[in-house]
């Protein structure tokens, strides 16, 4: 620790400020356009999710300094919450053969001392809770919280040598290597999965219509909010995300009787329900825990006589856009009705095609849950190292022992 220094991040970084583009030039469609990063595509532990999140593209005209280099870093610089929980979450820009864009309230982070400052521990810095209160204690806004350039660079951070620094980067970096393979092997399988779907469909199918060939089509409860250990788990829309259901942002609830059909069972597909860039979200669950979801997700039960529950949840959700679609409201607020959802046409092939495939696909589901249990383990164990090794308490040998525990 004596080798350690506490620096001003202003003498080793500077921040910039995106640019202001137009909403009325943003687009939704067009792998050829550029993509226009937002807050909203962070991942709020780090790194991005463009996969489980709106990709906004652009058909305007701007100025060409705001295009991002793969692998520049970037800094949120607004939270829409009153603790300012993601102020300075940091993410790379992917080097994928897209063009990105650097919007307005986010801050690209430039290292200006190289032997002072390893950009790659800079990412893993800046998911410090130490690097998100200094953001928060300084920030402008009351309900909405600003940071600004001037204001990051005024943090103080404390570096070890650079070798150690690119030490401890490469330790964190590699549980990040680890989840994001995983992440990519479990959409890998899934799209597996919808192409089998598809060309089964295409082979042979017949159309039904949602509500004739389920059980139950119901939104789900509204709860109150509890962290007592008796409760029940309730599922929010966060927890629908793109495929899969995340328990991260489940909630418990205080109501102890929730009717029984609404308690969900392997192999439901929940469905969010409201919400803008939410909306239309469909994920399976295939977890066994009991639990149920809140009134913004409806619950979507095949009936096994006229449909495979696994089967037809892969064809549901393969509709998504459909579904979006389906939509009514204002842009702030589009609602989803059960009425209107039970009316989608959805193509399944005969019921013994189903059969087969669906125990094709529940060895693949099982798979991709094995996976994403595996990532939670593989986050903890990151969130948990971070700190320590940020402030010296734990050296690099001993964290590496650590990941030796979780397979990496």
């Amino acid at each position: 620790m004596s080798s350690w220094t506490v620096t001003r991040l202003g003498d080793a970084a500077h921040v910039v400020h995106g640019w202001p583009f137009k909403s009325e030039s943003f687009a939704t469609e067009g792998e050829h356009l550029p993509v226009v990063v937002a807050i909203g595509n962070f991942n709020y532990s780090g790194g991005f999710r463009f996969q489980d999140s709106t990709v906004k593209r652009y058909t305007g005209d701007f100025p060409a300094e705001y295009i991002l280099n793969p692998n520049d870093l970037l800094l949120v610089m607004t939270c829409q919450t009153e603790g300012g929980e993601i102020l300075g979450v940091p993410a790379r820009v992917p080097n994928d053969g897209r063009v990105y864009l650097h919007n307005q309230r986010i801050g690209r982070l430039i290292v200006d001392r190289p032997d002072v400052l390893n950009s790659d521990f800079m990412f893993q810095l800046a998911r410090s809770a130490d690097f998100n209160r200094q953001l928060f204690v300084t920030a402008s806004g009351s309900k909405i919280l600003h940071t600004s350039p001037t204001r990051i660079e005024a943090t103080t951070v404390m570096l070890p040598p650079l070798r150690e620094q690119e030490a401890i980067a490469e330790v964190l970096g590699a549980l990040d290597d680890k989840i994001a393979a995983n992440t990519k092997l479990a959409a890998t399988s899934a799209a597996l999965a919808t192409a089998i779907f598809t060309e089964a469909v295409r082979t042979s199918s017949s159309e039904f219509v949602l509500s004739d060939i389920t059980t139950l089509l119901s939104r789900g409860i509204t709860p109150k909010y509890s962290e007592e250990e008796d409760t029940m788990m309730v599922l929010n829309q966060k927890c629908v995300r793109g495929q899969r259901v995340d328990l991260d942002p489940a909630r418990r609830t205080l109501l102890s009787k929730v009717r029984e059909d609404k308690l969900l069972q392997p192999n439901d597909v929940l469905v969010n329900s409201t919400g803008q860039g939410t909306l239309g979200r469909v994920a399976r669950w295939t977890n066994s825990n009991q639990a149920t979801v809140d009134s913004h997700i409806t619950i979507v039960r095949f009936n096994a006589s006229r449909a495979n529950p696994v089967t037809a949840g892969i064809g549901l959700l393969g509709l998504q856009d459909t579904i979006v679609e389906m939509g009514e409201g204002s842009t702030g607020q589009t609602e989803l009705s059960r009425v209107e959802l039970g009316k989608l046409r959805l193509k399944l092939p005969a019921l013994e095609v189903q059969s087969v495939l669906g125990q094709r696909f529940s060895s693949m589901s099982e798979m991709e849950r094995v996976l994403f249990e595996e990532n939670i383990t593989l986050a903890a164990t990151r969130d948990t190292l971070l700190p320590q090794l940020m402030s010296g308490k734990l050296r690099v040998k001993d964290a590496e022992t650590e990941l030796a525990k979780v397979g990496v």
